[in-house]
């Protein structure tokens, strides 16, 4: 089994000390100057989570591991476009979700409630990163803005959730969580006309 990186091979034994070896590679990596792990391929498949649950499910097949990173400006730039590609998905899904609700608010309306949630958690940690990062892309103030207005209007239908106020959560998802979405996307539209930033993407 070879782990690589670039034009570094390792070849490691087949058992739980692979593991280790991988892990170890990857803390070496980032703590390199401005390199992001951004996931492993392995066999010719992206993995992008939950890397050591599937290395040991497949552990006595897998022939090749190659880390991938990413510099922080190509992180945040690819991220962007994620974020622009999940939210022309999730904002024709959420009017949907919500027209179909008021009438009938069954186990699809939680789960797709469940769905938005685990998408703003993820936008969150695209904030908390880029955040963090020397270097922002054009708009990201107006983005921050848009996006703390949308974890005001979460923070609410937390409340209606608990309360269970069905109507009140279908309200909140359509009055205040789409035009929040739809400004959100606006600003990551803007932030990816940064030509300047991209430039800067190797």
């Amino acid at each position: 089994m070879q782990l690589i990186y670039k034009d570094e091979q390792i070849e490691l034994v087949r058992n739980k000390s692979a593991l280790t070896a991988i892990f170890e590679k990857v803390t070496e990596l980032i703590e390199q100057k401005d390199t992001v792990f951004s996931h492993l391929i392995i066999d010719d498949e992206d993995v992008y989570e939950n890397h050591e649950a599937y290395i040991n499910e497949k552990i006595n097949t897998i022939m090749r591991i190659e880390i991938v990173t990413r510099s922080t400006n190509e992180m945040i730039w690819e991220t962007m476009e994620s974020i622009r590609e999940y939210l022309e998905r999730a904002i024709p899904a959420l009017t949907e979700l919500v027209e179909g609700s008021y009438e009938n608010f069954a186990e699809e309306t939680w789960k797709g409630i469940g769905q938005l949630s685990e998408g703003m958690e993820w936008m969150l940690q695209f904030k908390t990163f880029t955040k963090a990062a020397p270097e922002k892309p054009a708009n990201w103030d107006e983005f921050e803005k848009s996006f703390e207005a949308g974890e005001k209007q979460f923070a609410q239908l937390l409340e209606a959730i608990e309360a269970q106020d069905t109507v009140l959560i279908l309200d909140i998802l359509a009055y205040e969580i789409m035009p929040a979405y739809e400004t959100i996307m606006v600003n990551i539209e803007k932030m990816l006309q940064d030509k300047e930033f991209l430039s800067h993407v190797s």
